[in-house]
């Protein structure tokens, strides 16, 4: 939210506006990632992405939590161990 506002104030739109041209860019980005294969080192990890949400009490913490959704994380790693590209995926 406040990228939409501080892009608002910048070009001199309104917010609907900013909040429509930040999701065109954000799209355009995933499509030429999606377009791009991972190479070299690349590392795995299972995520979970979520927590509490508001105004409800939460029963389970951690992986089991029904606030959380899985993904799978793929990170490509340089020769000095620096990640450089990521690939997310909700499972």
């Amino acid at each position: 939210m406040l990228f939409n506002i501080s892009l608002k104030r910048q070009l001199g739109v309104s917010y609907t506006t900013a909040w429509s041209m930040k999701q065109k860019i954000m799209q355009v980005m995933k499509e030429r990632d999606d377009s791009k294969a991972l190479t070299r080192t690349t590392q795995l990890v299972d995520v979970y992405w979520g927590g509490e949400r508001r105004g409800r009490k939460a029963h389970k913490r951690g992986r089991g939590s029904a606030n959380k959704s899985p993904f799978v994380a793929a990170v490509v790693i340089n020769e000095e161990g620096h990640p450089t590209r990521m690939h997310m995926c909700a499972i």
